[in-house]
């Protein structure tokens, strides 16, 4: 059997391979990428009720001041939209709601919560404000709508 020649493009073909494998051994190594966080201003009530429930939960682990207002309107969106899913549904996003656990890593935690101030800060403002009414008032008619 005579050996095949395959030229110039053979002489790539080796290179792609000698040079992508490395590549391709590193990615398959590397960390998954975290799922982006759920965006209080999403048009989608789940994954805004989700947003409001994570933030609310990072504000309470760093120490910041929610009103009585943001709180009980939190609540009650969190709960109408915790209804629509099933046991293992709540669950998931209960998890996916919870701050990391940095343990002892006090400089991690700090550097989290700076950056969770903002979001925290302007949720607070949002529910407590009449658009914050506005959004309780959607999340009870759906919840009053799916029974």
């Amino acid at each position: 059997m005579t050996p095949v020649h395959f030229g110039t493009c053979g002489t790539i073909l080796r290179t792609m391979r000698a040079g992508l494998l490395p590549l391709l051994l590193l990615l398959s190594c590397a960390a998954p990428p975290e799922a982006a966080a759920p965006s209080l201003d999403s048009p989608d009530a789940a994954a805004r009720s989700q947003a409001i429930g994570r933030l609310v939960r990072a504000g309470q682990a760093c120490n910041l001041a929610l009103s009585v207002t943001t709180l009980d309107r939190a609540a009650r969106i969190e709960a109408a939209a915790l209804e629509q899913g099933g046991a293992a549904a709540r669950d998931d996003i209960l998890r996916s709601m919870a701050p990391p656990d940095f343990g002892t890593r006090q400089q991690e935690r700090d550097r989290w919560c700076a950056g969770q101030r903002a979001e925290v800060e302007r949720m607070d403002v949002l529910l407590s404000s009449p658009a914050g009414a506005a959004l309780l008032q959607q999340a009870e008619v759906a919840r009053a709508v799916r029974r």
